[in-house]
């Protein structure tokens, strides 16, 4: 206890844990390319943070107290950017009661919580502890010390007031009985009457005038009082040292008999000596009444007893001899004028100063999951307009097919054997790695290996489940985390919708099977050498006009690759009102960049229905003035084959890269939804240790206090141990309900999804 009896707050004491391997797999995810290494590394040194900040003794100075505000505000940064909860990130934090110290059968109360807000509200009450320790050590010798020292009080009791009015909507849980609202409120309180005590201090050391003395004075009393009374309620009475009460109690009395000093100088200065007797007395009396709390060798309280009891002696001696004023009852004196009650200091973040956010390239939550959903809007619209272009060029080329062009002109204008049109399709397609590895990359899609990791995911949340009901039907109501089905409904939820996916997907792959199969033999020729190619086809061949080329290939490549940072606007919405009206910014801007391009596209599917209704015509009067012979028929059967073929492998291949960017992608959500899974395991294994930790030793500490029989004492049995006599009861273990905060699961990426199957 320091010289002027001033009470500090002591540190909530913690665990180490490991933000590193959950944090980087979560930044693995969801981080771009550009960043990933600058976030992983902002991780390790928060890793690095919290274990100065909280696993580390801290001293009272504010290097160390910057520290620990430092790590405190890096994690207000995070909190709408990294979430922390049970089923997202489960880091288990493990933290003690400040107030409980334990005994020799049981260890101090704590709480495990898998929930980044539990966390802040630890930390939080750690600066509050940490600020009041400052204060409190501090000599009081110069204006700088008495200062700082006001200062941190009135900091320490912004801190717990925030808290006592936000700690139960930080976490579903009920917390550990030093974060409860009650005794938050009261060293909320304290540390206000010792704020305003400092400042007493401060005026007194600067010899002001002795009515504003009596404000200061009273001031301080009646803020005293106000933490006796919060102090004394019964849900925390039990919290504090018996020292704390006493002073509290003792300080109260004092500073009223304080007053009364000082308001006895200014009825001097009035000459009211009668009331200035009265006072006196009074004040004197109220310093005994102070004795029995308050220790002898408090400094600045008892050094000015002897002034009072002379300055008693005094009066009294003047009044009797000289003014003869009647001395009134001190009960009956008018109430002492009091300054205006102090309120803490609000708490801002951050706090530290000249903070440095090591997540800002992170942007929140809110704006990246808008950011998602409008990526969908814009993937919809863009395979939207996509499928329109592919059903046109689908179109175009089986009406060109049915017609045999361009190989029919090719027939009347060339002698070659092999039209120039297939050379080009054949060159193409063996370039590409011919029907053999458009076959491989076919086979290659199997859905059995994300079929299987979707399988285990649902064997692990099974088997926690069985193995929590198992826990609860053994050991009841002791039991008393949250049952396991009310926290892993959005995982299930997530393993559903990724099989309802891989189920679409296995229709697709079927659908594009059918299509390389009807298609197969024409492939297969296009991929043989030109002699081999040159003996299956009679007659001879070909040129091509390459107008319909070019309108197959109009637009589609602007239209994937128009492109918009619409990130900003997400900010800016949410830095205004805290909330992302996604649906009407998204549309907006889609509309601006896709409305142009959506009518340019229209037109080209226009230009394609007047171009192909002029190929027609001309094909009618080309078959007219054209002649037959033996081998046309034939060899147009073989050249129609060959270009339908042509055309399905440029189909199939843009099917199958579609499809191996859509595999790559749902592999790596359902990579993250099985990490997701792990560390909710992890995060659950680890609770069931603490809980079953906790049970054991209060059943060992009960175990510990039965007493032996009243009589005679009897003789213990060979090999076991006498029971004690009168051992202490040991304190009441503190069990919350687990109920952690529910967090949907992050959304994958949009898009990631794409229509894949042939139109």
């Amino acid at each position: 206890m320091a010289a002027f009896g001033f009470i500090n707050a002591p540190l909530k004491s913690t665990h180490k844990v490991d933000l590193v391997k959950p944090l980087t797999t979560y930044n693995h995810f969801t981080a771009s390319d550009d960043n990933w290494s600058d976030i992983t590394e902002a991780i390790r040194e928060l890793n690095k943070l919290r274990s100065k900040a909280c696993c580390q003794p801290l001293d009272n100075n504010q290097s160390d107290l910057n520290i620990l505000t430092r790590y405190y505000d890096q994690l207000v940064a995070i909190e709408n950017k990294i979430i922390i909860s049970a089923t997202q990130n489960p880091v288990v934090f493990k933290w003690e009661d400040a107030f409980d110290e334990g005994s020799i059968f049981s260890s101090r109360v704590s709480l495990s919580l898998p929930d980044g807000s539990f966390e802040r509200a630890a930390v939080l009450f750690n600066i509050g502890s940490l600020m009041s320790q400052i204060a409190a050590a501090q000599q009081f010798h110069t204006d700088d010390q008495i200062r700082i020292s006001a200062k941190l009080f009135q900091q320490s009791a912004g801190v717990f007031a925030h808290l006592r009015d936000v700690v139960l909507g930080m976490f579903q849980q009920e917390p550990t009985p030093d974060l409860m609202p009650d005794t938050l409120a009261a060293l909320s309180a304290l540390m206000v009457a010792q704020w305003r005590e400092a400042i007493y201090f401060k005026a007194h050391k600067d010899k002001i005038k002795a009515v504003s003395m009596v404000k200061i004075s009273a001031q301080v009393a009646e803020h005293y009082a106000d933490a006796q009374k919060m102090m004394t309620k019964d849900v925390v009475r039990g919290l504090w040292d018996t020292e704390w009460i006493s002073i509290v109690n003792g300080k109260t009395i004092a500073y009223q008999a304080i007053a009364q000093f000082y308001q006895s100088e200014v009825n001097g200065e009035n000459r009211q000596y009668g009331e200035q007797v009265s006072r006196l007395a009074g004040s004197l009396k109220l310093f005994e009444a102070a004795q029995e709390y308050l220790p002898k060798d408090i400094t600045g309280i008892w050094d000015i007893y002897p002034t009072v009891s002379m300055a008693h002696t005094a009066a009294k001696k003047d009044n009797d001899f000289i003014y003869h004023e009647r001395v009134a009852d001190f009960q009956s004196l008018p109430g002492l004028e009091k300054a205006v009650l102090a309120k803490p200091t609000p708490i801002t973040n951050p706090i530290t100063p000249n903070f440095i956010d090591m997540f800002s390239t992170l942007v929140p939550v809110q704006v990246h999951n808008a950011t998602q959903s409008y990526n969908a809007r814009k993937a919809e619209l863009v395979n939207m307009e996509i499928g329109r272009m592919r059903e046109a060029t689908q179109l175009m080329n089986a009406i060109l097919a049915s017609l045999n062009l361009p190989a029919a002109l090719d027939n009347v204008t060339s002698t070659e054997t092999i039209p120039e049109s297939i050379k080009i399709k054949s060159a193409m397609l063996k370039q590409n790695g011919g029907s053999d590895k458009l076959e491989r990359r076919l086979n290659s899609f199997r859905t059995y290996f994300l079929e299987n990791t979707l399988a285990v995911c649902s064997r692990i949340l099974e088997d926690e489940k069985e193995n929590d009901d198992n826990m609860r039907k053994q050991l009841g109501t002791k039991w008393s985390r949250l049952p396991s089905d009310q926290l892993t409904g959005p995982l299930v939820t997530e393993i559903g919708r990724y099989r309802r996916i891989l189920h679409t997907a296995s229709k697709a792959n079927e659908m594009v099977r059918e299509k390389f199969e009807a298609h197969r033999h024409g492939l297969e020729l296009l991929s043989e050498n030109e002699t081999e190619l040159r003996s299956v086809i009679p007659g001879q061949t070909v040129r091509a006009t390459g107008e319909t080329d070019a309108v197959k290939r109009t637009s589609r490549k602007r239209v994937k690759n128009t492109n918009c940072d619409i990130v900003h606007d997400f900010l800016k919405a949410f830095a205004e009102n805290q909330f992302i009206n996604e649906e009407h910014i998204s549309k907006e801007k889609i509309a601006q960049m896709f409305g142009d391009l959506t009518r340019r596209v229209q037109g080209s599917f226009d230009k394609q229905e007047k171009l192909m209704y002029e190929i027609q015509s001309a094909n009618k009067k080309f078959i007219g003035e054209r002649t037959g012979s033996s081998t046309g028929a034939e060899r147009e059967r073989v050249l129609k084959m060959l270009v339908q073929a042509s055309d399905a492998y440029a189909e199939l291949k843009a099917n199958l890269e579609e499809g191996t960017k859509f595999y790559r992608d749902l592999k790596r959500n359902i990579d993250r939804l099985r990490q997701k899974v792990g560390d909710f395991e992890t995060a659950r294994q680890k609770e069931k240790e603490d809980l079953m930790e906790q049970l054991q030793l209060n059943n060992f500490s009960l175990s510990g206090t039965i007493p032996a029989p009243s009589g005679e004492p009897t003789i213990p049995p060979p090999r076991k141990q006498q029971p004690l006599q009168g051992q202490p009861q040991p304190q009441k273990m503190f069990q919350p309900q687990y109920q952690p905060t529910l967090a949907a699961p992050f959304p994958p990426s949009p898009g990631s999804f794409p229509s894949y199957q042939q139109q």
